[in-house]
């Protein structure tokens, strides 16, 4: 699966949902794996994450991302949670402990993306995706405030729209 296929889905689905909230989950993931072999996190800015996506042609989500705030991304081999004796369902029974709800799960092809919900109600939010793919995890977390109508509008409009292959 493409990783920018899964991306948008997990996307679609996470941004159908209104509370958000803080969380340590990410921290603590972070802490564990940061400095290992082939681990890569990034934070970019909410106004980078706005100006990269005008810049690939995806002007249509500027309205509705508009006081996102930031997004943190990190991607983990499979094999440095087996040499950490860790493990990914671990990481999500951490979540439920950390006050996280499964907003949505997709299966395809052996891949899994599930989305977590903190609900808070303020507009300093957050969302947690968990991407399971064969050879690594990816774990993205949106903070800010997303605005849920304007994503629909544009479901509606048939800009938004995923097509699984």
């Amino acid at each position: 699966m493409k990783s920018s296929k899964l991306i948008l889905a997990c996307a679609l689905v996470a941004f159908s949902s209104s509370a958000f909230a803080q969380s340590r989950s990410f921290e603590t993931l972070r802490d564990n794996f940061a400095g290992g072999e082939d681990v890569h996190c990034i934070q970019v800015s909410g106004f980078l994450c706005r100006a990269a996506l005008w810049m690939a042609g995806e002007w249509e989500f500027r309205d509705a991302i508009s006081d996102v705030s930031s997004i943190r991304l990190i991607t983990i081999p499979r094999q440095n949670f087996k040499s950490q004796e860790l493990s990914v369902p671990g990481f999500r029974e951490y979540l439920r402990k950390d006050n996280f709800e499964s907003l949505a799960t997709i299966k395809e092809k052996g891949d899994r993306v599930e989305v977590f919900i903190q609900q808070a109600g303020s507009r300093n939010n957050r969302y947690l995706i968990v991407a399971e793919e064969v050879e690594e995890v990816t774990v993205i977390e949106v903070n800010g405030y997303i605005d849920i109508q304007k994503l629909r509008d544009l479901e509606k409009s048939k800009l938004l729209s995923y097509q699984p292959q």
